[in-house]
């Protein structure tokens, strides 16, 4: 997501974010049931978690050209689930349309879309996040 997607996103490098700043690293908006609160509600409890997330497959279920590929990104925005499917999951056992526990909306403005997708020619994946230490991982805060 990010300033010139299909859905009209604004630019996701702002401190304008649900958690109040956004990073100079990679950083990401996690569905509302990963989030912690929903829309309006402020930062969520995972507002500055660092995740590694890995691409296995791509929406259809079929190997990337660049499976395996990772990077690290922090937990600064929501992805509500009201209106959006892919982050309307129940709980953190329910399942989004492509099977998924959890979604990662990398921001494009960051640079993490790219990193993460490179030149496979998808915008929307499948793969693993595991939450990981930040030090090190990212840029600093923005406020």
């Amino acid at each position: 997501y990010g300033a010139g997607d299909s859905f009209g996103s604004p630019n996701c490098q702002t401190a304008t974010t649900a958690c109040g700043y956004y990073t100079t690293g990679f950083n990401a908006a996690a569905s509302q049931n990963l989030f912690g609160v929903g829309p309006g509600a402020g930062a969520g409890p995972d507002c500055g978690l660092c995740y590694r997330l890995t691409i296995e497959t791509d929406s259809s279920g079929k190997a990337v050209s660049n499976a395996g590929n990772s990077i690290v990104v922090e937990i600064t925005n929501l992805c509500p689930a009201q209106g959006n499917p892919l982050c309307a999951q129940n709980g953190l056992s329910g399942t989004n349309q492509y099977g998924a526990n959890v979604n990662f909306d990398t921001c494009k403005d960051s640079g993490a879309s790219a990193a993460l997708f490179g030149n496979s020619g998808v915008g929307l994946g499948l793969g693993t996040a595991v939450q990981v230490p930040c030090t090190g991982q990212v840029g600093t805060k923005v406020t």
